[in-house]
C-alpha cells in the first residue's frame, strides 16, 4: 500500500468519526468533479486572539475531514497507479492536460495546508499553555511542539523513557531547557476533557503534515515533465518547493529574482533571539557549498537564473533539459573562479603587448625616468624657447 493510499485511508476514517456539523460546514463541496477551493488569505489569521472559547479543534478547522481533501486523495491515489506507464509514454506536462492542471492543484493544496496547520498550532498552544505555558517559547516549529506535546503529555514529570524521546525529537540543549522549564512551571494539570481536546489537536496538525509531505512527494515527481530545465538547475526538491509556494511556472517566471530569494523564509524565536531564516533556493548544492561570505553573491547568482530558466520553462522555447544542465555548468565555472583566481578559460587571457608596456613603464618609473616627467619637461622647454 502506497503512502498516498495509507493517508486516505486516514483521511478516510477521520471523515468517517466527524459529526454532522463537520458534514453541514462542508456541504457546498457536494461535487465530486468540483476540486478547486478558493485561495485562503494568508493575513486572514488573528493569531493575537484566543481560542480557548474553543472546546474541539474541529471548531476552528474541518478541512483534514473534509470530502475536499478526501477527493484530492483519491483521484492522487489514481494518479499514482497509472503514473508509471504515463511518465514512460510522456515527455512532458502542458497546460491542456488534465494531470497538470492537478499538479498546479497540489500546489494550492499545500498552501492551504499550512494556513490550516496554523489554525490547529493557534489552537493546540493556547490549551496546552495551561499545562506549559513555557514549552510554546522553546519549540518553535507547529509539528515539532506536537510532537512534544504527545510526548509529555499532563504529566511534567520528565522520566527517561521522555527523555529519550525527546533527544530524537529536539536538540539536546532544548531538552535540558525543557527539563529545567517543566521543573519550575506554574501550569496545572489538564481536566480529561482538555487534555483529550490537546491530544486531537496534536494528531491533527501530525496528519495534516503528513499529508502536505504526499502532496509534496507527488509534485516533486511530476516537476521533472512540468519544467525539466528548472530540475536540471535546481533540482526536484527545490523545484517542488518553489512550484508549491508559488503556484506555477508562469508565476515564477514572472517574479523579481529579489523576491524569489524570500519565498520560504521563515522567522523562528529560538533560545531567545529573533532569526530569520532564508528561502528555498539557500539549500540549492550551488549555493550551499559556497563559502559564508560568498553565499549571498551565489545567492542573487542563481536566483535570476532561475527566473530565466522559468522563462524558458513556462514558453516552451526548449523541448529537454539541456538549457538547465547548460545553465548549471556556467555557473559552477563562474564560482570556481570566485574561490581558485587561477582557473582562468583562454578566451580570457589578457594580451601580452599591453603587459609589456605596462612593465616597461614600471621600470622606466623605477629608474627615475618615466614618461609623466619627460613631458614636463618638454613643456617647460617649449615655453622657455618662446621666450
Amino acid at each position: 500500500m502506497s503512502r498516498a493510499d495509507r493517508s486516505l485511508r486516514h483521511v478516510t476514517a477521520d471523515d468517517n468519526a466527524a459529526s454532522m456539523d463537520d458534514t453541514a460546514a462542508t456541504e457546498d463541496q457536494d461535487d465530486p468533479m468540483n476540486l478547486c477551493l478558493p485561495m485562503p488569505d494568508l493575513n486572514g489569521i488573528d493569531f493575537n486572539q484566543s481560542t480557548l472559547r474553543y472546546a474541539s479543534v474541529s471548531q476552528v478547522t474541518n478541512y483534514f475531514r473534509s470530502d475536499a481533501l478526501k477527493r484530492v486523495f483519491e483521484r492522487l491515489s489514481e494518479y499514482s497507479t497509472t503514473g508509471s506507464a504515463a511518465m514512460m509514454q510522456k515527455n512532458t506536462l502542458v497546460k491542456a492536460d488534465d494531470e497538470y492542471q492537478f499538479v498546479i492543484h497540489c500546489s494550492q493544496q499545500v498552501l492551504h495546508i499550512e494556513v490550516e496547520k496554523g489554525k490547529v498550532y493557534k489552537f493546540l498552544a493556547d490549551h496546552y499553555a495551561t499545562r506549559f505555558p513555557e514549552l510554546v517559547t522553546l519549540i518553535p516549529d507547529s509539528v515539532t511542539y506536537a510532537k512534544v506535546v504527545m510526548c509529555l503529555g499532563n504529566s511534567l514529570d520528565v522520566t527517561d523513557a521522555v527523555v529519550t524521546q525527546a533527544y530524537e525529537l529536539v536538540p539536546s540543549q532544548i531538552v535540558a531547557t525543557i527539563i529545567a522549564a517543566a521543573s519550575t512551571s506554574h501550569g496545572r494539570e489538564l481536566s480529561p476533557h482538555e487534555l483529550s481536546a490537546v491530544v486531537e489537536a496534536a494528531e491533527e496538525l501530525r496528519g495534516l503534515e503528513d499529508a502536505k509531505q504526499v502532496l509534496l512527494e507527488y509534485i516533486q515527481m511530476r516537476m521533472v515533465l512540468v519544467c525539466p530545465n528548472l530540475c536540471a538547475f535546481l533540482g526536484t526538491a527545490i523545484t517542488s518547493q518553489l512550484f508549491a509556494i508559488v503556484g506555477d511556472v508562469e508565476s515564477i517566471a514572472g517574479m523579481d529574482p529579489a523576491d524569489l530569494i524570500k519565498v520560504g523564509a521563515q522567522k523562528a524565536t529560538t533560545t531567545g533571539f529573533r532569526v530569520e531564516s532564508a528561502g528555498f533556493l539557500i539549500n540549492v548544492d550551488l549555493v550551499a557549498h559556497q563559502p559564508p561570505e560568498l553565499r549571498m553573491k551565489a545567492l542573487r547568482l542563481v536566483a535570476a537564473k532561475t527566473v530565466n530558466l522559468a522563462r524558458i520553462d513556462a514558453h516552451r522555447r526548449a523541448s529537454d533539459n539541456e538549457e538547465g544542465l547548460r545553465c548549471r555548468r556556467d555557473v559552477m565555472s563562474l564560482m570556481l573562479r570566485w574561490t581558485d583566481p587561477l582557473v582562468r578559460p583562454a578566451k580570457f587571457q589578457s594580451n601580452r603587448t599591453y603587459e609589456r608596456r605596462t612593465r616597461r613603464a614600471k621600470r622606466a618609473g623605477a629608474d627615475g625616468d618615466d614618461a609623466g616627467g619627460v613631458r614636463d619637461r618638454r613643456g617647460v622647454n617649449r615655453v622657455l624657447r618662446r621666450l
